[in-house]
């Protein structure tokens, strides 16, 4: 059956959606924690520690989102979670005890799971088929602003009202990030109740290459950019450099929304896996020369701004569109646990060796990417008959 054109207005609507879900959920922690802490006395551990359980959370719960996706169609999906995101704000500022306080975080990582990207996205190409894939390109270039718009609104409302009256204005947007959803269709998808035909052992391998790659990906990039200000503080520059990491991580996604089909999403993968590897490298002569730290935060930040599209896009190269939601929500476990554990394992590495040691450990790692990659881009040729793609024609 042939997928529907996608409205003009979608873009749009969900990228504004996921703008205020990030911005009110996983980037509120980064703006109010300072102020929490004066206001409680709980420590910045106590404070991040609820934006960790919210992860586990999320992990916990998505194999079952495919099936709730196909159950109850995509936009009261996403619908509900921003709902949820709105709630736990309410929560949160009503919360005088670390109880209460994880109890919000646990609705919000439902929440979350519900309406951040990968049920969205999921949602879009259970609509939209392989048409889904520029949309969701647009939808992150939105998205990627959200700490560019909420790090500074959270820091004007904190000059004009406590954290808990600030809070309760989150919840306000989020239901503005709820009405948005309205204009998301809610078609439903029978249950599959057997797995849909696949490719075989080619096909299975890709899952577990796909599955280990964003894994890795994502334990470098969470741990990397949660204590990015160390890196900047240790090689003697301002704080304020850490602005290119947004401005390379919208650029980078803007740059992939006009490059359009010509760069596939196999050629995106390779491309940003070998990119790692020598922007790390540039992070390590920082030492040497200091303009270099600079374009480490510019390059990395493009590069993270990429991953979030591969994570999404990959999967509609190496799978049936309809076995997208299913197969997502399986093979992003081990991301989801490791975009949990990244921080405060990169916080033990930085004791331990110090920032520039850490850096070589991610170093070393961001090989282990590239060559995932590479096994992703030939299992795929060998599945399809062919070779392996040139970055450019």
């Amino acid at each position: 059956m042939k997928n529907p054109a996608i409205p003009r207005a979608i873009p749009l609507t969900t990228g504004c959606n996921q703008l205020i879900n990030w911005g009110i959920s996983f980037y509120m922690p980064g703006t109010f924690a300072r102020a929490i802490a004066a206001d409680t006395g709980w420590s910045s551990v106590q404070i991040y520690s609820g934006l960790t359980l919210a992860m586990l959370v999320m992990a916990a719960l998505s194999p079952f989102v495919a099936c709730l996706l196909a159950r109850a169609g995509g936009q009261r999906v996403v619908m509900t979670g921003s709902l949820l995101i709105a709630v736990s704000s309410l929560l949160m500022a009503a919360s005088h005890s670390l109880v209460a306080w994880y109890s919000a975080w646990i609705l919000t990582g439902i929440g979350m799971r519900l309406a951040l990207y990968d049920a969205l996205f999921a949602a879009l190409v259970n609509l939209y088929g392989q048409q889904a894939r520029r949309t969701i390109s647009r939808v992150t270039l939105a998205g990627g602003l959200a700490s560019v718009v909420f790090w500074p609104l959270g820091e004007a409302l904190l000059t004009r009202m406590s954290w808990r009256d600030a809070l309760l204005v989150y919840a306000l947007f989020g239901l503005l990030s709820a009405a948005l959803t309205l204009s998301l269709p809610n078609q439903t998808r029978p249950v599959v109740n057997k797995p849909v035909a696949t490719g075989g052992g080619e096909d299975r391998r890709n899952g577990w290459l796909y599955a280990a790659f964003i894994a890795l990906i994502t334990f470098v990039s969470n741990g990397t950019s949660t204590h990015l200000p160390e890196f900047i503080a240790s090689v003697g520059l301002p704080i304020a450099v850490g602005m290119l990491w947004g401005i390379g991580q919208t650029g980078a996604r803007f740059l992939e929304v006009i490059a359009g089909a010509g760069l596939t999403p196999l050629r995106l993968t390779l491309l940003t896996a070998l990119a790692m590897p020598v922007c790390f490298l540039l992070g390590l002569s920082s030492l040497l020369w200091l303009w270099s730290a600079a374009g480490f935060v510019l390059g990395y930040g493009a590069i993270n701004g990429l991953v979030t599209i591969v994570k999404a896009t990959l999967p509609l190269q190496l799978f049936a569109p309809e076995e997208y939601a299913r197969r997502t929500g399986v093979l992003l476990i081990p991301a989801q646990l490791m975009a949990a554990a990244s921080p405060l394992a990169y916080a033990w590495l930085n004791r331990a060796l110090g920032v520039m040691g850490a850096m070589w450990i991610s170093w070393g790692l961001t090989l282990a990417i590239a060559g995932l990659a590479v096994a992703i881009v030939k299992s795929q040729a060998v599945r399809d008959g062919e070779g392996i793609p040139a970055l450019s024609d």
